[in-house]
């Protein structure tokens, strides 16, 4: 009879998991802005990147890019070793 009390309690604990899944859908959160909606759009993306070269090359950098006209602003690229 041990089993079978497992088995029921197991299934209670998923049924409540699947119910508080569905109360959290019904609540459907705004999203949230760094900025107010009514200021202007961000003018600069940054981005940033980073390469595993084999062996003990590893390749890393980031570029600013200017979204009004296009232009980068700033880029920096570095390859180094790494030292285990």
């Amino acid at each position: 009879m041990n089993i079978d009390r497992t088995t029921k309690v197991i299934l209670c604990i998923i049924a409540v998991m699947l119910f508080l899944n569905f109360v959290q859908s019904l609540f459907v959160s705004k999203p949230v802005f760094a900025v107010p909606e009514n200021s202007p759009i961000g003018r600069y993306q940054i981005s940033s990147w980073a390469a595993h070269g084999g062996g003990f090359m590893i390749h890393d950098g980031y570029y600013v890019l200017d979204t009004t006209t296009g232009k980068v602003v700033d880029r920096h690229e570095k390859i180094h070793t790494r030292t285990d």
